[in-house]
């Protein structure tokens, strides 16, 4: 049996896209997988995946750091092909490629310079140098590593001149059910995923606080962990000036497989990202897991997300800049279930019949056949 080894330092051992999606599909097409994760609070048992658990290093330079004891564990696993997702385990994949001779794939999950510009830790003036440092590297790097897996035409520009494959993160059938003639609260409006400055949450409050006074019955649920101690109480603290504590929410982070459990409680989701370079060559996967849960989109109008929503009708797009353009968003939904209910319902179909793991899945077992036959 061929065995695969996946790496990840940064992501959860039970991410969505690396474990559940990448992970499963490869055990299921009846590859051996091995994943080398940070370890998680509760092991999965009797799941055919061998998880290695490795400490997750607590900041940036030690994530580096730390990458290369690594290499010594994705070595040890003697696997036939090794599937790497953090640019910082670049080196790490160089050097599986040069001591085992075995094929090596590059996981691009974002536009990684673009990312780099929009990092809120790094200086200013450090940030142009390290974009530079990163584009170095990667362009010495990817003539060595044998493929390379992204999402969006955009970032593919990049990587056009290699041995590369689009492969997108859509939510996966069998964890969204067929909708139920119940629908969610059409008060409730839905924020999920990381909780961060850039995803546009200071604007997002401000903009719910303007519908809480005309529309009182409003609720506005978070799910989905702060990036910092200090930024929640920020958010915490915005909340409490607008006086609404009893209308917004914050259950924290939740595991993967919990997500449909939450998006069933709304009829409404959100995303108000702000336009940072990242963002504007990204696609989020929160959006097709509004759509695969029947729930009404309200996006940022950015390219790419536009033609999601424009073509599925399955929301509204609004200037995440703006607040009154959030608000105005939301009390056209919330005043309007059947608007919401339709735009949820054309949502749904737009993943049952393109927006789904299912054909993602069989792009990704071909291209690692193409691989592992080179």
């Amino acid at each position: 049996m061929t065995k695969i080894c996946v790496l990840t330092t940064v992501h959860q051992a039970y991410d969505g896209r690396i474990y559940h999606k990448q992970c499963k599909s490869l055990k299921k097409a009846g590859y051996d997988v091995t994943l080398l994760a940070p370890k998680p609070d509760k092991m999965i048992k009797d799941d055919g995946i061998n998880l290695i658990p490795i400490e997750k290093p607590k900041n940036e330079l030690k994530r580096f750091l730390h990458a290369f004891k690594v290499f010594k564990l994705a070595k040890e696993t003697k696997a036939d092909l090794y599937h790497f997702h953090d640019p910082e385990l670049i080196p790490v994949g160089v050097l599986l490629r040069i001591f085992t001779r075995k094929p090596v794939i590059f996981d691009v999950h974002e536009h990684y310079p673009n990312a780099i510009m929009s990092k809120k830790y790094l200086k200013s003036w450090l940030k142009r140098p390290i974009r530079l440092a990163y584009e170095i590297i990667e362009k010495l790097s990817l003539p060595i590593l044998s493929g390379v897996i992204y999402t969006t035409e955009e970032i593919g520009k990049r990587y056009k001149s290699y041995t590369s494959c689009k492969i997108e993160n859509y939510p996966l059938t069998d964890m969204f059910p067929p909708l139920q003639k119940v629908k969610g609260d059409h008060h409730t409006l839905l924020y999920l995923g990381g909780i961060t400055r850039i995803r546009g949450i200071e604007e997002l409050i401000d903009g719910f606080a303007k519908v809480a006074i005309e529309r009182p019955e409003a609720k506005l649920l978070f799910v989905g962990g702060f990036e910092s101690d200090s930024f929640e109480r920020e958010i915490k603290q915005k909340v409490k000036e607008h006086h609404l504590e009893e209308k917004v929410q914050f259950k924290g982070k939740v595991p993967y497989e919990q997500i449909e459990g939450y998006l069933s409680t709304a009829s409404i989701g959100i995303i108000p990202y702000l336009p940072v370079p990242n963002h504007l060559v990204c696609l989020p996967n929160k959006l097709f897991e509004y759509m695969a849960a029947g729930v009404a989109v309200i996006s940022s109008d950015f390219p790419h997300y536009r033609k999601v929503v424009e073509s599925s009708s399955s929301g509204l797009l609004i200037d995440p800049e703006s607040p009154q353009s959030i608000a105005k968003a939301m009390i056209s939904l919330l005043d309007d279930a059947t608007l919401t209910d339709e735009m949820g319902q054309n949502g749904r179909v737009a993943f049952e019949t393109k927006y789904n793991w299912n054909s993602e899945e069989e792009k990704l077992v071909a291209f690692y056949r193409k691989i592992l036959t080179k």
